[in-house]
């Protein structure tokens, strides 16, 4: 069975997780990137279970989410499977250079600026909506009508290890304290997981502590539940 990897820009397209669990199929992988604005669109993909991985932005700047998106592209085509494709989810039409590359090595990659659900007879098929060979196509809802969330399949539940270390921090904050620097806080969280730096986990317990209301983030710097004053 071929295996799909997905590489979604945060930035510029929000697809649904149900798709994104539909594209990835029994063996796939989504590699999620984001920047400071797209934390709070974190939860509902983490959702999906630990086949999904959470990429952030080391250094904000222009086309600095590009970067990171191709070199892990490079990364994942390196380990490359039999088969296996590659679909970058970005309106974004600097991945094509990468893109059209990759191919001339042989590589099955490429890019959608929609992804809808995926029927059954497409799951094994190869890729049509390809902006490299179609004209890019807008989407609008209909006058008119409103786009509601999908509701998450029941079955699914965040990696335990996840809430865990979200349960710890907000103990840690009562006994510890409050740090009083993003960047503090990363270390925090960092030091839960050990030595070996971990940044999509980093950033999964972040999303969970800001989508439970204990914190938020604005402008790099982090505000605590009653904003109150951190010790």
């Amino acid at each position: 069975m071929s295996k799909t990897y997905l590489l979604i820009d945060l930035q510029n397209r929000h697809p649904a997780p149900e798709d994104v669990a539909s594209w990835m199929g029994a063996n796939g992988e989504a590699w999620i990137f984001f920047g400071e604005h797209e934390i709070g669109l974190l939860a509902q993909y983490m959702e999906l279970g630990d086949r999904v991985s959470l990429v952030d932005i080391s250094k904000p700047g222009k086309n600095s989410l590009d970067f990171h998106l191709v070199l892990y592209l490079g990364y994942l085509v390196g380990r490359h499977e039999p088969r296996a494709r590659f679909v970058i989810v970005a309106a974004d039409g600097d991945y094509d250079p990468a893109i059209l590359h990759a191919r001339s090595k042989g590589r099955q990659v490429e890019r959608v600026e929609v992804l809808g659900p995926l029927p059954d007879e497409r799951k094994s098929a190869p890729i049509q909506q390809d902006p490299l060979s179609q004209p890019s196509r807008a989407f609008s809802p209909p006058a008119g009508e409103a786009i509601e969330p999908i509701p998450l399949a029941p079955n699914i539940k965040k990696p335990k290890f996840i809430v865990q270390i979200s349960s710890e921090i907000r103990k840690d904050f009562v006994e510890a304290g409050k740090p009083k620097t993003l960047s503090a806080l990363e270390k925090r969280i960092q030091w839960r997981f050990g030595p070996e730096p971990v940044p999509d986990k980093v950033a999964e317990v972040m999303t969970v502590l800001v989508m439970s209301g204990e914190l938020r983030i604005s402008n790099g710097s982090v505000k605590y539940r009653n904003h109150n004053t951190p010790d």
